[in-house]
């Protein structure tokens, strides 16, 4: 014979529960060095664009519940000038949804770190993302960079959505 006690269990509590995960996914990666700066006919370009769909939005779960987002870079600037990067959410049709905050990178800053918070509830359009362009400026010193030299610019994002669900 088997005898245990216990309290009155309240099983209703669970209603007033909010289910609160919190999901990082890797966003955009980069590296460049001088030569990728210049077009084919050896002019030096001071700017590079890159544009990397963007699926965190599909997901139904995500974009019913997510309440914050945080954009997250981790920069390596080994180049003689500072570099400017401007990263940016965008629509199916390119549309522009959400601009975040240039991000100014010292010349020969190896661990730059950056974070933009969203609050999505002022920010609903984001929910729309369909694209994340990131474009990256260079400072035009007046003197053009050595197209053979083999220093790196690498920049690495990520995203993270905060989630509040009721069960």
């Amino acid at each position: 014979m088997i005898v245990s006690c216990s309290d009155k269990l309240d099983f209703n509590q669970i209603n007033n529960y909010i289910h609160k995960p919190v999901l990082t996914s890797a966003l955009t990666y980069f590296k460049v060095v001088p030569f990728q700066f210049f077009d084919s006919n050896g002019v030096q370009q001071f700017e590079i664009r890159d544009v990397t769909r963007f699926e965190g939005f599909e997901n139904t779960y995500i974009r019913e519940n997510v309440v914050k987002i945080n954009f997250n870079a981790e920069i390596k600037n080994e180049f003689n000038r500072d570099v400017t990067i401007q990263a940016e959410f965008l629509s199916e049709n390119d549309g522009l949804l959400y601009s975040f905050t240039p991000i100014q990178v010292q010349e020969n800053d190896l661990n730059f770190t950056y974070l933009e918070e969203i609050d999505v509830t002022t920010n609903q359009s984001v929910l729309n993302t369909a694209k994340v362009r990131i474009i990256a400026s260079i400072e035009n010193t007046g003197t053009p960079m050595n197209p053979n030299d083999t220093s790196e610019f690498e920049f690495k994002s990520s995203i993270t959505f905060f989630i509040e669900s009721e069960l």
